[in-house]
């Protein structure tokens, strides 16, 4: 207990000697004027440090929203359902060129004219924005991924979520005989 005290007295000191650090000027024999924070020689004149003016920051209000945003909100469709159909979670797909599609289903339909897309996610990062509830891949590294998607508004907002389904992507690896 007392070598952690000592220990963070240390500590604490140094950090204040640290800060407190003396500054000197001096002209050199051409007449430049330097500064440091070591004396080279006895002519250097030591500086008081000028007191640093510190500001507290400024609280920005949250941007309130405008009436024609509260009324798009308002009117926006609310999808009772939407989730990925196709493959079921936990599904295994085989294909050598990482190629796999995948299948939405929402309720009501997709609303395209509002400005609703929907956005598909791999493994967290999205990959595609779209307005079909179909969307094909390729060449997709093998291994487990979670698939996601979302519907979002014209201003990026995501309306509804599907579940996430994980899905394991196997292709064939060509074992190649050595050279003897």
């Amino acid at each position: 207990m007392n070598k952690t005290a000592l220990l963070l007295t240390l500590i604490l000191v140094s950090t204040c000697t640290t800060a407190f650090a003396e500054m000197y000027k001096w002209i050199d024999e051409d007449g430049n004027i330097s500064y440091s924070d070591q004396p080279p020689y006895k002519g250097a004149e030591t500086l008081d440090a000028p007191q640093i003016s510190t500001t507290p920051a400024v609280k920005v209000p949250p941007k309130a929203a405008t009436r024609e945003e509260e009324e798009a909100e308002k009117n926006e469709t609310k999808y009772s359902y939407f989730k990925i159909t196709s493959p079921e979670n936990d599904a295994t797909i085989r294909d050598n060129n990482g190629n796999f599609s995948i299948s939405m289903n929402s309720k009501p339909a997709l609303d395209t004219a509002a400005g609703h897309y929907i956005s598909i996610l791999i493994d967290g990062k999205a990959v595609k924005k779209q307005s079909s509830t179909t969307a094909s891949f390729s060449n997709i590294d093998r291994g487990t991924h979670k698939i996601s998607a979302q519907i979002k508004n014209k201003n990026n907002k995501v309306v509804r979520s599907a579940a996430t389904i994980t899905l394991h992507l196997h292709r064939q690896v060509a074992v190649r005989k050595q050279a003897r």
